[in-house]
C-alpha cells in the first residue's frame, strides 16, 4: 500500500514535466548517522537493480562518505566491500598499525595512555580526540580518480556534502576543492574529530545543524527527491535517564528539527529499520548492511517504475568510472603545510623522484614510513594533472608541535606499579632529530635518555646516544625454586650508535656500549652474608639486525619479531668487596677480564590461521665466550617470570622472576591464541628451556649453566587477556613441570 501511495505522489509530480518532454532530475539525499550511515548501502543496491541512476547526490557525515563514492563511479557491491574490509579500529582511532610505525618509533608507539602537547610554554589539550591520519589516509586512496578535479559538478555524478562552520553555527556547503577532505570535514563528530579548516571556515561534522541536505540538491537542480534518513531522532523520555542521554538529546535539537522539515519536501523516504543500533555500531557491519538490503527491497518496485518512466522520456544519466593509472611520473612536488620541518627532509624520506615512474602501492608505502616518523599529526597526498597532460604531487601535512608529553601507568604482581612520565622533544637541538626524556617511577626506578638524529641526503641513516639507569632486585634460588638471597642492582649504561632507517620494519647498525653496575645485598644466606659490594664495567662493540612488523604492541596477532646480535665485550674492570674488607679483583673468577663474544638470535612469528586465531611462537638462541661463574652480569639472561622487566631477560612461565642465569641456552615456545569477541584474548603455551643442545654442537668448549638443578626444563601455562580504554589487562597461570605449585601473574597497564 505505502508503496502504491508513493508512485502516485510522483506520477502526479512529474506529469507536467512529463508533458513537456523534459526529464524530470533524480537527487538522492543520504542522511548522516555515524554507523548506521551503511545502510545507504542497501539502497543503493535497490536503485542500480531497478536501472535508477541519480543525477545529483548529496550527503553528510557518513551519507557524505557513502554518496561521495558512489558519485566518482563506485559500485554499491564495491562499496559494500570497503566497509566490510575497513579496519574500523585503527580509522576511528588515533592507533595506526605497529607495522606502519618507523622502526626508531616502535619502542615508544603505543605505550601512553595520555598525550598533551605544549606550543607557546602552555599544555595545549587537542582540538579532537581523533586527528584522523588513518581515515584521511583512506579518503586520498579511494578518491584518487577525483584528485584535481576541485570542482565537484564535474564529477561522474555531481555532488555536494555538508559540514557546520563550528565559529558561527551555520551549515556550510562543500562542492569544491579536495573531495577526500570535505568528506573528512563533514564527518568530524566535535570532540572527536579533530575540526577541519577549509576557506577560512573551521568545520565539524554538518549533522548538527544540517544531517539531511535536501535543500541543497534542490538547489543543485533535482525535480525529484530521494531521500535515506538513518540519522538520531528524540528517545523517549522513559529512555532519558542519565545525564548521557540527556546531554545527547539536548546536542541534536537543532538538528532534528531542520531534519523533519527537510524529509517533508522528500518525494521518496527510506528510513531502514535501525532499531538497537546507534552512531558507533561499525562492529555490526553486516547487520547493518542486511537492514539496508531490506530497506531497499521494499522499494525497489517503487525504483523501478520511476526508471521505467522516465527512460520514456530520456536517457538517465550515464556514469562513467574516471580511471586512473597505476604507475605516475611527476614533474614536480610540492609539499604544503610544513613549518618547522624542511621540505629536505620529507621529500628526500620519501625518495619519490621527478620524472621518473613511482607505483601508486609505493606512493603509499612511502606515505606510511613518513607518517610513521611520528613528526606528523596528518600527512596525506594529492594527485593533480595539468594541462601539459603531466602529474603534481601535492604532499600535504599537518605537523607535530615540537614538545610533546605522554603518561602512563603499569603494574604487575612481579614488578608491582608505577607511573611513566615522558617529554618528546622534536627538532630542538637540530633538525630532523627527537630528545626523548622518560622516567619510570615505581618501585623499581628507572630513567631514559635517548638522542636520536636522522642524517644522510635521503634520511636513510640515523645517529643516536642513549643512557639509561634503573635500580632493580636480584634474587637469587636454590635448585628447587625457593629464593635464598636478594641483592640491590643498580644498572646503567651508555651507548652511541649508528643505524639504517629506510625501511620501516627494520633496521640494521653498530654500537658501542659502556655499561655498569653495583649489587649491594638486601637479604642474603649465610653462604653469601660475606658479600658487601660487587661492581663492575664494561666497554662492548655490537652489530645488530633487527626486523618487528606485528601488528600491534600487546596480543598481536600477526607479524614477525626478529633479532639477530653479535658482540664483543673488550674492555672489563670489577671488584667484589667482603666484610673483611678483603678486596678481590682479577686474581679470581667472578671479573672476566679477557673479551668475551656472544651471540644473540631470535626469532618470534606470529602466523593468523584465520580473523580469530593465530599461532604465536618464539626460538631464543644464545651463546657466549664467558667462562662459567664469572659475574660479567650483562654477559648474562636472566630468565623467568612473566615480564622480567630488565635489561638481558627472558620470559620463561611457570618460573619464578630472574629464576635462572645462562649465558649459552636455547629457549622456544609455541602456543595459540584465540580471540572469540573483539578485544578480549585467551592463549596456550607451552615452553621448553635448554643450556645443553644445541650448544654443544655449536661450541663444544662453551660453559654451560645449570638450569636450577638440570640443564633442560619445560613449563606449561594459559593466558587471558582484555584490551581495555585504560591499557592491557591480563591474568596468566603457567607451572614449570619440574616443580611443585603454579606461579600466577596479574598485569594491568603499558609495560613493556
Amino acid at each position: 500500500m505505502k508503496q502504491i501511495y508513493l508512485f502516485l505522489i510522483l506520477l502526479i509530480l512529474t506529469t507536467n514535466i512529463f508533458s513537456q518532454n523534459k526529464r524530470p532530475r533524480i537527487g538522492l539525499v543520504l542522511s548522516g548517522g555515524g554507523a548506521k550511515g551503511i545502510a545507504h548501502i542497501g539502497v543503493l543496491k535497490a536503485m542500480e537493480k531497478a536501472g535508477l541512476t541519480p543525477d545529483y547526490i548529496t550527503g553528510t557525515s557518513m551519507g557524505s562518505l557513502i554518496g561521495a563514492l558512489y558519485a566518482i563511479g563506485y559500485t554499491a557491491d564495491e562499496l559494500e566491500q570497503i566497509v566490510s574490509n575497513a579496519n574500523w579500529d585503527m580509522l576511528l582511532t588515533n592507533n595506526m598499525s605497529l607495522n606502519k610505525v618507523a622502526f626508531e618509533e616502535k619502542f615508544y608507539y603505543g605505550r601512553y595512555l595520555l598525550d598533551f602537547f605544549i606550543k607557546n610554554k602552555k599544555i595545549e589539550l587537542p582540538k579532537g580526540v581523533i586527528e584522523g591520519q588513518a581515515l584521511m589516509e583512506l579518503f586520498s586512496k579511494l578518491t584518487r580518480s577525483a584528485h584535481g578535479i576541485n570542482d565537484f559538478n564535474k564529477l561522474p555524478i555531481p555532488f555536494a556534502c555538508v559540514a557546520t562552520d563550528i565559529v558561527t553555527g551555520e551549515p556550510v556547503l562543500l562542492n569544491k576543492g579536495s573531495l577526500a577532505m570535505s568528506m573528512r570535514a563533514s564527518m568530524s563528530i566535535p570532540t572527536v574529530f579533530t575540526p577541519v579548516k577549509i576557506d577560512n571556515h573551521l568545520l565539524v561534522d554538518g549533522g548538527l545543524v544540517r544531517n539531511m541536505p535536501v535543500d541543497e540538491i534542490i538547489d543543485m537542480g533535482a525535480d525529484i527527491i530521494i531521500g535515506v534518513f538513518v540519522g538520531y531522532n528524540f528517545i523517549p523520555e522513559e529512555e532519558l535517564n542519565s545525564p548521557v542521554s540527556i546531554l545527547s538529546q539536548s546536542a541534536f535539537v537543532t538538528s532534528v528539527f531542520d531534519a523533519r522539515k527537510q524529509m517533508k519536501k522528500c518525494n521518496i523516504l527510506v528510513k531502514p529499520d535501525l532499531k538497537g543500533f546507534n552512531s558507533g555500531s561499525f562492529h555490526s557491519t553486516k547487520e547493518i548492511l542486511q537492514k539496508g538490503n531490506e530497506a531497499g527491497k521494499e522499494y525497489y518496485n517503487i525504483f523501478k517504475q520511476l526508471a521505467d518512466s522516465l527512460k520514456k522520456i530520456e536517457p538517465l544519466h550515464k556514469v562513467t568510472k574516471i580511471q586512473t593509472p597505476n604507475t605516475y611520473t611527476f614533474s614536480n612536488i610540492q609539499v604544503i603545510g610544513n613549518k618547522i620541518i624542511q621540505d629536505e627532509f620529507i621529500i628526500g624520506k620519501l625518495n619519490i623522484k621527478t620524472n621518473k615512474p613511482i607505483a601508486i602501492q609505493d606512493i603509499d608505502e612511502r606515505i606510511d614510513l613518513m607518517f610513521g616518523t611520528q613528526y606528523f599529526e596528518k600527512i596525506w597526498y594529492e594527485i593533480i594533472k595539468d594541462n601539459n597532460n603531466k602529474y603534481l604531487l601535492k604532499i600535504h601535512i599537518t605537523e607535530r608541535p615540537k614538545t610533546e608529553l605522554r603518561f602512563a601507568y603499569h603494574y604487575d604482581t612481579e614488578n608491582k606499579g608505577g607511573i611513566i612520565g615522558n617529554i618528546t622533544l622534536r627538532n630542538l637541538l637540530l633538525n630532523r632529530s627527537k630528545l626523548i626524556f622518560e622516567a619510570n617511577m615505581s618501585t623499581y626506578p628507572s630513567l631514559i635518555t635517548d638522542y636520536f638524529k636522522y642524517i644522510g641526503k635521503k634520511q636513510d641513516f640515523a645517529i643516536g646516544a642513549k643512557a639509561v639507569y634503573s635500580k632493580n632486585e636480584l634474587p637469587i634460588y636454590d635448585s628447587i625454586g625457593n629464593t635464598t638471597d636478594i641483592f640491590y642492582n643498580d644498572y646503567g649504561f651508555g651507548a652511541v650508535k649508528l643505524q639504517l632507517t629506510k625501511f620501516r620494519n627494520s633496521t640494521f647498525g653498530i654500537e658501542t656500549i659502556w655499561s655498569m653496575a653495583k649489587l649491594k645485598p638486601k637479604v642474603t644466606s649465610n653462604d653469601l652474608r660475606i658479600i658487601t659490594k660487587i661492581e663492575y664495567d664494561n666497554i662492548l662493540f655490537k652489530s645488530f639486525y633487527r626486523y618487528n612488523s606485528y601488528n600491534t604492541r600487546y596480543f598481536p596477532s600477526k607479524g614477525i619479531k626478529a633479532n639477530i646480535e653479535l658482540s664483543t665485550t673488550s674492555r672489563i674492570n670489577g671488584k667484589l668487596v667482603m666484610l673483611d674488607t678483603i678486596t678481590i679483583t682479577d686474581s679470581i673468577p667472578f671479573i672476566q677480564t679477557t673479551p668475551i663474544s656472544s651471540l644473540n638470535i631470535s626469532i618470534s612469528p606470529i602466523i593468523p590461521i584465520n580473523k580469530k586465531i593465530s599461532i604465536i611462537s618464539k626460538a631464543r638462541l644464545k651463546m657466549s665466550t664467558i667462562n662459567n661463574n664469572t659475574l660479567n652480569l650483562t654477559e648474562y639472561d636472566f630468565i623467568g617470570g612473566f615480564v622480567p622487566g630488565i635489561t638481558n631477560s627472558q620470559e620463561y612461565m611457570g618460573a619464578g622472576i630472574k629464576e635462572f642465569i645462562a649465558a649459552n641456552y636455547f629457549f622456544g615456545n609455541i602456543g595459540i591464541q584465540y580471540t572469540p569477541i573483539r578485544n578480549f584474548y585467551c592463549q596456550a603455551h607451552f615452553n621448553y628451556l635448554d643450556s645443553e643442545y644445541p650448544i654443544k654442537w655449536l661450541n663444544p668448549d662453551a660453559s654451560l649453566s645449570i638450569l636450577g638443578d638440570r640443564y633442560r626444563r619445560f613449563s606449561y601455562g594459559v593466558l587471558v587477556g582484555y584490551k581495555s580504554p585504560i591499557g592491557p589487562i591480563s591474568i596468566a597461570v603457567a607451572k614449570d613441570h619440574y616443580h611443585s605449585g603454579v606461579r600466577a601473574s596479574f598485569m594491568i597497564g603499558f609495560h613493556y
